[in-house]
């Protein structure tokens, strides 16, 4: 066999690498969409799992230490802001005075961070929640309604009952201004 032989069996032609480039090309450009969605919904659930779980987990501290536990919007170092914009994060804390703020005597159970790209509003009555030791939640009911840059489409609600009981769902007719 020659050398010659050798290098046209066993190598590629400028064509068959244009074909293999092009067929590339074009299931990374059906892919990419795909996968950024994919991404977004995955951003989405990480931030609705962890503001769920905080709140669970501050209800049940409540009822299990028998003093009431607040959450609300702000940092450790900022207390609570007693906004509805909970987006930049959040504080859960045993409230032993019930004055719902945090004081240094007082346990910070949680302290939790926002994702980028993700608005996290409570409803407009409820700055802050406060979970008694038989784990209700006083006052009317309360949500949270979370949006990314999916649009209003792929928002996401936390429903808090006065019961304490949270349940996600989804946030149909949210407003625009709280899903730009």
């Amino acid at each position: 066999m020659k050398f010659h032989d050798l290098q046209t069996r066993y190598g590629f032609t400028v064509i068959e690498l244009m074909v293999t480039l092009s067929i590339t090309a074009i299931v990374l450009s059906l892919g990419i969409p795909a996968f950024q969605d994919y991404s977004l919904r995955q951003r989405m659930n990480a931030s609705i799992s962890a503001l769920h779980n905080d709140l669970l987990y501050g209800r049940s501290q409540a009822i299990y230490r028998n003093t009431q536990v607040v959450a609300c919007a702000g940092s450790p170092a900022g207390g609570c802001t007693e906004s509805t914009d909970w987006t930049a994060g959040w504080i859960i804390f045993s409230d032993s005075n019930t004055d719902r703020q945090h004081q240094d005597g007082e346990d910070l159970l949680r302290h939790g961070q926002g994702l980028q790209n993700i608005m996290i509003h409570s409803s407009a009555s409820r700055t802050n929640l406060r979970f008694y030791p038989n784990g209700t939640t006083p006052g009317s009911n309360g949500s949270f309604s979370l949006c990314g840059l999916g649009g209003p489409e792929h928002a996401r609600k936390l429903v808090i009952s006065n019961l304490g009981r949270i349940r996600r769902d989804e946030a149909k007719n949210l407003d625009p201004i709280h899903c730009p």
